[in-house]
């Protein structure tokens, strides 16, 4: 299965480029996508889950990151069994 990509962020500096994400995704008061808070209509628990199911944050644009490169490839890396999970339920 393939899919389009339809957005890429990337941050590059201290301040996230997130206000197009406004009224989308939760975002922290510094505009950080919050993570982590399981919602009804969420069926995937993850620490990267945002606030909109089917869509993970990880790296520097997650609130409460340590915004450092090798703990953003180990989050991306962490989250995705969950994509795995999502892409195909029930299988273990």
């Amino acid at each position: 299965m393939t899919s389009d990509i339809g957005n890429v962020f990337v941050m590059i500096g201290a301040d996230p480029n997130t206000e197009w994400l406004n009224g989308c995704l939760e975002l922290d008061a510094r505009g950080f996508v919050v993570t982590g808070k399981l919602r009804r209509e969420q069926t995937i628990a993850s620490p990267f889950a945002s606030s909109l199911a089917r869509v993970f944050a990880v790296g520097d644009i997650r609130s409460g990151s340590v915004k450092r490169v090798a703990s953003s490839v180990g989050e991306g890396s962490v989250a995705v069994p969950a994509v795995h999970q999502y892409l195909n339920p029930g299988q273990p």
